[in-house]
């Protein structure tokens, strides 16, 4: 794992709609490691490792590539700040955390959450985002022109490792960002009979609205979605090394598939019910053959997200063991159908 690139990639800006920045980042890396970039118009990018033979089968490694954030509905005459959530973040959490602003200039205004003025006096307590506002310091009049509705917000906390531990905000999914650049970079000589598709899904962590659209661009015959596993589920925890899913509430995954990759690869199971990119991209096109594969989480959604980087290492090495194992033929026969 190359910790500096992590590092970057966690502190850019990357809310759902916004990953311009990070998609940049990842093609500086991507390109001196493919043949080809392709993008689709919500700004997913992969990097193609192209076979010999044009019509051979494609296999995908998918990662998400938005963070989760805030979206400004309100600026305040006394020049704070009101904002909605961009996804099912527990607003309690949220009270003086520190986030950054992205302006339409293209440019991050610092700020902090606090409680909003009505709700101090009323209760003190925290029960939604109407409880709450961004302060940036500044007055209506300057910052009125400068922030208006619409700007995106983020987590504005720092990147630390410690004892073999990373904490951040966006690491889930930057992790899988880095993987991704790992990947292509330890297979830069590698020769498959496959098309090898790798890279990130933009406004997948909020909706999964580019899944399917990246599905649409790659067009894989199988693939493997990167996620993290909430330890709050009590289920898994950080030091599992790689975890698999056997099944969430919107995807069954191809038995095939998923029995290969576990005969092939040490990892622990996994049985949930959140979804992630995988339940939708096995539902795009004819049908994709995909199962979900990550590694485990703490405080995943929030400021201060939590992994030990013994466990991105081992995901990476997985899944470059596991790639040497499949072949045109194998890929063919992991869907069910024509």
């Amino acid at each position: 794992m190359n910790t500096g690139r992590l590092e970057k990639l966690c502190n850019s800006f990357g809310v759902s709609s916004a990953e311009h920045g990070v998609a940049k980042m990842l093609r500086s890396c991507y390109e001196p490691l493919c043949d080809e970039i392709k993008r689709d118009r919500l700004g997913s990018i992969f990097a193609i490792k192209k076979a010999k033979n044009p019509d051979a089968p494609t296999f995908m490694i998918a990662s998400p590539l938005d963070e989760v954030g805030l979206m400004i509905s309100e600026v305040k005459k006394e020049g704070t700040l009101s904002f909605i959530p961009l996804e099912n973040i527990a607003c309690s959490s949220l009270l003086h955390q520190r986030v950054r602003i992205l302006t339409r200039e293209d440019t991050c205004i610092d700020g902090v959450i606090c409680m909003d003025k009505k709700a101090l006096e009323d209760s003190c307590e925290v029960k939604n985002a109407e409880d709450l506002s961004i302060t940036c310091g500044l007055t209506y009049d300057e910052i009125k022109d400068v922030i208006r509705p619409g700007d995106l917000a983020g987590y504005g906390s720092a990147f630390r490792e410690s004892n073999g531990m990373i904490l951040s905000k966006a690491l889930f999914p930057r992790v899988f960002n880095e993987v991704t650049a790992a990947l292509l970079e330890r297979l830069q000589d590698a020769e498959f009979d496959f098309h090898l598709a790798v890279g990130g899904i933009a406004q997948s962590v909020i909706g999964y609205r580019g899944t399917k659209t990246a599905t649409y661009v790659i067009r894989p015959d199988a693939a493997i979605a990167l996620t993290a596993f909430d330890t709050a589920k009590r289920k898994v925890r950080t030091g599992d090394g790689v975890i698999l899913g056997y099944y969430d509430r919107q995807m069954l995954p191809s038995q095939t598939l998923l029995h290969d990759f576990a005969d092939k690869t040490e990892t622990k199971s996994y049985f949930g019910i959140m979804g992630n990119d995988g339940s939708f991209i096995h539902k795009t096109l004819k049908g994709t053959p995909a199962v979900s594969v990550g590694i485990a989480m703490d405080n995943v959604g929030s400021a201060s997200e939590i992994c030990r980087a013994a466990d991105v290492d081992t995901l990476t090495d997985s899944l470059i063991a596991y790639l040497h194992t499949i072949n045109a033929e194998k890929i063919t026969g992991f869907g069910m159908g024509d």
